[in-house]
């Protein structure tokens, strides 16, 4: 083990910020061994707090780093310090970069990236159109970049594995800690199918409320652009915008009704001059150079079954009104709920609807 990756372990399970107690003895202009060498009284200088004192003795004493590495080579993860070769060149310019990232799965995972984020208690709306815009970041050849949790990042991940895609995980935990514990699957398949999950923090880290914020400049600053699906004005999404705009990353957000909080946030975006995504396929052509195909593969264009009259007056109220009941739909199209119920049944069979709710049905993000 390097004196460096020895120094940036203990600091990465010392209790404080790493990259603010990095930049302090960088300053100094020291040898990464003199770290240890001079020990508490330079930690003292350095101004770190009592508790990082204490936490970098009992460590270096109980020859922690070394066990950690053992740990991480026994469980297959890497642990890539801000000076390899692997280490992500977009991250390493932006403010407050973690000096070392736990990796567990395929690494690096090439292709533009976008980063697709938003709350989790998200909308049926929402999630649909969080996993529609995985699907076509997968498609363009990209890789989608989240935080793992529930609502908005699970779909986007989903979406992306989905079609195809690989797509990395930033987590608020250790890498070999699942949280949400609902996303065992999901996790155990991102790394399956190409993908990784990426943490900052120590094997075995547990869930605490400060980690989600810190590891949301990773998110921002591993992605090309960033979009931002749903999310309430005080939210993690809208402090990765907060991020992405700082690193001068692209920032697009998703259109949502001015009366729901949980896309005032998002709304607020648009409102200060995020680019709108209004089209998943427009976002797509913008964002790649490229535009994505609109049918499966093998799927021939003059093979596609047309619309009926009735299917056709159907699917233009709900792209004009949105969210519709039955009866809605009965009224405003003028037919009886029997047809509506038959036309919506070989609508979402032709995967142009889906229900979105309790007796409510929208159209398919596009």
């Amino acid at each position: 083990m390097t004196g460096l990756m020895r120094v940036l372990l203990l600091l990465a399970a010392s209790g404080g910020f790493p990259p603010a107690l990095w930049d302090s003895f960088s300053k100094e202009d020291l040898p990464p061994e003199a770290f240890l060498d001079e020990g508490p009284g330079l930690w003292e200088r350095l101004g770190y707090s009592e508790m990082v004192r204490n936490n970098l003795a009992r460590l270096a004493a109980t020859g922690w780093p070394e066990r950690e590495e053992e740990r991480a080579a026994r469980a297959g993860v890497r642990i890539v310090p801000f000076d390899s070769r692997d280490y992500p060149r977009s991250l390493a310019g932006t403010p407050s970069a973690p000096l070392l990232l736990y990796v567990r799965g395929k690494w690096p995972v090439a292709g533009p990236t976008v980063a697709v984020v938003g709350t989790r208690k998200c909308s049926s709306y929402g999630w649909r159109t969080a996993a529609e815009i995985g699907r076509a970041v997968a498609g363009a050849g990209g890789v989608v970049i989240s935080g793992g949790a529930a609502g908005i990042d699970g779909a986007a991940h989903e979406g992306c594995l989905d079609g195809g895609g690989a797509t990395t995980a930033v987590l608020g935990t250790g890498v070999d800690v699942v949280y949400p514990r609902g996303h065992e699957g999901l996790f155990g398949r991102i790394v399956r199918e190409g993908g990784a999950l990426v943490a900052e923090y120590p094997l075995g880290a547990p869930p605490r409320q400060w980690r989600f914020p810190e590891r949301n400049r990773i998110i921002a600053g591993m992605a090309d652009r960033l979009v931002v699906v749903e999310a309430p004005l005080k939210s993690g999404a809208m402090s990765t915008a907060r991020h992405a705009l700082e690193a001068g990353r692209e920032v697009w957000a998703v259109p949502g009704r001015i009366s729901e909080e949980c896309c005032a946030g998002s709304n607020r975006l648009l409102f200060d001059g995020a680019q709108p995504l209004v089209s998943v396929e427009e976002f797509a052509s913008v964002a790649f150079g490229r535009q994505l195909g609109l049918f499966p593969p093998g799927e021939e264009r003059g093979k596609t079954p047309l619309l009926t009259e009735k299917e056709q007056r159907i699917l233009a109220v709900l792209k004009k009104y949105g969210e519709r009941t039955v009866d809605n739909l009965a009224v405003e199209c003028t037919m009886s709920p029997a047809d509506v119920f038959s036309c919506l049944a070989l609508l979402a069979a032709a995967g142009h609807v889906f229900p979105s709710g309790p007796g409510r049905w929208s159209v398919v993000p596009r």
